[in-house]
């Protein structure tokens, strides 16, 4: 019986082609939102639940929130150091944490922090930084640009390639993150004072180039003048750099952080936001998304179910002579039912099977545009959900044939 159904199969495989398509793309979709909904859930849950609350300068809360928890966007601005020193000494924080960005390499964002920020993530290679010009960095960063221990990074400004290049302060590799699956896989970690003294060799750099041309035009005495002059704005830019995007707070009590977010949230310079209620209104936008892509699954469901009914009528009406030919040869009616179960149901399977590996496919053409917002998407990642998804398209594939083997055998029009 089953030579028999892939034979007919080959016969007709224009009709085939027709129903697999159109199978594997319903299958797909339905597959592919429900899994990437879930790892955005998963992953904004996870990441928002360690920090109940962030401060950095006034603006966009969403902004925030994206920048200091998955690296996305830009940052808001800077705010002075002091605040990460006064939070430090406050008896109702369990932990503060300075967090800066503004460097790249090739592209990787630099992110400057402690070595808090990094807890609960296990390094693979090396040991955590200690030193200013000492960076760890993800393994997506290992992997793309064939990284090392004791590998030099001559980072840029700014969060993309093309800014002018820090030769004077490469970094060195002394850890390697292992494989996180989040956006930690894709960034550069480094002191705080790292990102600080590059900014002030950039800017000691540029006040010596200036020095030099005013040289020409300068006697000693305004030479040695300047000198002093350019110093004390060295010194200035020094303190100027002892700046951070953000700061993040895990208080002690529910009360501590009522306390301290109605206390810096009266600064006007400064925005305060609590995580997980920024990210659960980001979320809500998704899951609206994701509805919508729900509803056109079950739309396409549908009409698959209406494509492939009316494909295994036709079917079953260009098959009346082969019928008829089988019934003469004495075999029954049941045993032709079957045939053309089994036909629907390898053609069923295969489509599912093909509708999951499409999706994986997508998840990895998807996880490098993905990685750029902050989303690490696991092509693993398989949900129980995901199975049941397959199983009903598996079973709407082959109903419409049941439904009509079934009829034909209580008719038997195959005498008429």
């Amino acid at each position: 019986m089953f030579k028999f159904a892939f034979k007919n199969m080959a016969i007709k495989k224009a009709k085939i082609i027709l129903i697999v398509i159109s199978i594997v793309i319903s299958a797909c979709v339905g597959i592919l939102a429900y899994n990437i909904s879930e790892q955005v859930d998963s992953g904004f849950k996870t990441t928002a639940a360690y920090y109940d609350m962030i401060i950095g300068p006034s603006g966009s809360s969403t902004q925030l929130a994206m920048n200091t928890m998955f690296f996305t966007d830009k940052p808001l601005g800077t705010i002075s150091y002091e605040y990460v020193e006064k939070l430090q000494k406050d008896t109702r924080v369990n932990k503060v944490v300075p967090f800066t960005m503004g460097d790249s390499y090739n592209g990787a964002k630099i992110v400057g922090t402690t070595a808090d920020f990094l807890e609960g993530k296990e390094i693979d290679e090396g040991e955590m930084y200690s030193e200013k010009f000492q960076c760890v960095i993800g393994s997506a960063v290992a992997e793309k640009y064939g990284l090392s221990l004791g590998s030099t990074l001559v980072t840029s400004h700014g969060l993309t390639e093309g800014g002018h290049a820090h030769e004077g302060n490469p970094l060195t590799v002394v850890g390697i993150l292992s494989e996180t699956k989040t956006a930690y896989d894709n960034v550069i970690f480094t002191p705080c004072e790292t990102v600080w003294a590059t900014h002030e060799h950039s800017d000691d750099e540029s006040e010596e180039a200036h020095a030099d041309e005013q040289k020409e035009t300068t006697d000693e005495h305004s030479h040695t003048s300047e000198d002093a002059h350019a110093h004390e704005e060295t010194e200035d830019a020094r303190e100027e750099h002892a700046e951070v995007c953000a700061i993040l707070v895990k208080s002690k009590s529910f009360n501590a952080y009522s306390q301290l977010s109605a206390e810096y949230g009266e600064n006007s310079k400064l925005l305060v936001i609590n995580p997980s209620e920024v990210l659960r209104e980001v979320l809500e936008n998704v899951d609206m998304s994701t509805q919508i892509v729900y509803i056109l699954c079950i739309i396409i469901l549908i009409m698959n179910i209406f494509i492939i009914s009316v494909i295994t009528l036709l079917n079953m009406y260009d098959s009346k002579k082969e019928i008829a030919l089988m019934r003469l040869i004495g075999i029954g009616m049941n045993k032709i039912n079957l045939v053309y179960i089994i036909q629907n149901g390898i053609i069923g399977f295969i489509s599912t099977i093909l509708a999951f590996i499409c999706s994986r496919l997508c998840l990895m053409l998807m996880g490098g545009y993905v990685a750029s917002m902050g989303i690490v998407l696991d092509t693993a990642k398989i949900y129980p959900l995901e199975i049941a998804i397959m199983a009903v398209v598996f079973v709407i594939s082959v109903l419409p044939t049941v439904v009509c083997t079934l009829n034909m055998s209580k008719r038997d029009g195959i005498n008429e």
